[in-house]
């Protein structure tokens, strides 16, 4: 049987209504300095798509690093998104887990075959040590518990 995703997971992203607040109590439960956030791309820099239409949905975003996964908080703060709207239905919480994929489109579409929507889907610029690329979020709340990211990086 073909496995739809890679067994590793990069990251599990929680979505919140204040990044910094969310960073600095992670950052004291691991004990480690609070990380900084940055802000995701325009649209003119993402060609970010949310249901199919052009979307201005951006993030502040920061990361704890542990030693086999990213925790990833995000906190909306522009237009609509996947993440806004999981913030007003949901409240503060798990969001996704992200998966590191080559071929993203093959994989979307196999995702879909499953029963897993596609979403928003857009591109990324390159930060620190991770280069630029593509990501697909698609939804698996109702089936999987959550929704499913997928990264492509470019070599």
């Amino acid at each position: 049987m073909k496995s739809l995703l890679p067994h590793s997971v990069l990251q599990i992203a929680i979505v919140v209504d204040d990044v910094e607040k969310y960073l600095a109590r992670y950052a004291k439960l691991f004990g480690i300095e609070t990380p900084g956030t940055t802000v995701t791309g325009s649209h003119e820099e993402t060609q970010s798509l949310y249901r199919g239409e052009p979307t201005e949905g951006r993030a502040r975003v920061g990361y704890i690093p542990l030693e086999n996964i990213l925790l990833e908080f995000i906190e909306p703060i522009e237009g609509p998104s996947v993440w806004q709207d999981y913030l007003e239905q949901k409240g503060n919480g798990i969001h996704h887990l992200a998966f590191i994929v080559n071929g993203v489109k093959q994989v979307i579409d196999d995702l879909e075959d499953f029963g897993l929507p596609l979403l928003q889907h857009g591109n990324f610029a390159a930060a620190g040590a991770a280069p630029s690329g593509r990501y697909a979020y698609l939804q698996g709340l109702d089936k999987l518990g959550f929704d499913v990211e997928l990264l492509e990086f470019d070599a």
